[in-house]
């Protein structure tokens, strides 16, 4: 029996402690969206920041089924079974809110940052969030879906709406409902 076991709610970080195979194991999973944890500085931000319960979602699998896939990739023999589901994670809206549609205070680009992998998309995101007014509209342009962001966003009362763009573009459109959020 596994000492300390991996739940949903743990973060991507813990998993990837257990082996250096588990890695591969994750980034074969979905690798236009994690290929990117190849890079030495996304290592060290993203798994910090996705719980296992938000990985299974970008995958599109069980959480349990991705947690005994972790196991299996670590050369652990165990099992998860089925747990009673917790509360939804946050999604994207399936249809535009209204706010969508009217003016952008804020765009950040961060396209080209993306594909160099040099840009901690929490760096320029944070200081725009907290610098517009309740009600504005900030436009986020990322290569990649931003389910790992929903989580953040719901913390920090700031609604979004993602759109796909093309295959390497994403518009991720967000809407500041509070003042007086924390931004470290």
């Amino acid at each position: 029996m596994i000492e300390n076991p991996l739940k949903p709610q743990h973060k991507l970080i813990k998993a990837l402690t257990l082996h250096p195979d588990v890695l591969p194991y994750i980034i074969s999973l979905h690798p236009h969206d994690l290929e990117r944890l190849s890079n030495p500085m996304m290592q060290r931000l993203l798994p910090q920041r996705i719980t296992l319960a938000r990985l299974a979602v970008m995958v599109d699998m069980p959480v349990e089924e991705l947690i005994n896939g972790i196991y299996k990739a670590a050369g652990m023999k165990t099992a998860v079974s089925p747990q009673p589901s917790s509360l939804p994670l946050p999604a994207n809206p399936s249809q535009p809110p209204d706010w969508v549609t009217g003016d952008v205070a804020t765009v950040i680009d961060l396209l080209e940052g993306d594909e160099r992998l040099d840009v901690d998309p929490f760096v320029p995101l944070f200081p725009a969030i907290k610098h517009i007014n309740v009600g504005d509209v900030l436009l986020l342009k990322h290569k990649w879906h931003p389910q790992p962001l929903y989580d953040v966003f719901q913390k920090l009362d700031v609604a979004h709406y993602a759109v796909q763009k093309s295959d390497n573009e994403w518009w991720i459109y967000l809407r500041k409902g509070r003042e007086g959020f924390r931004v470290r």
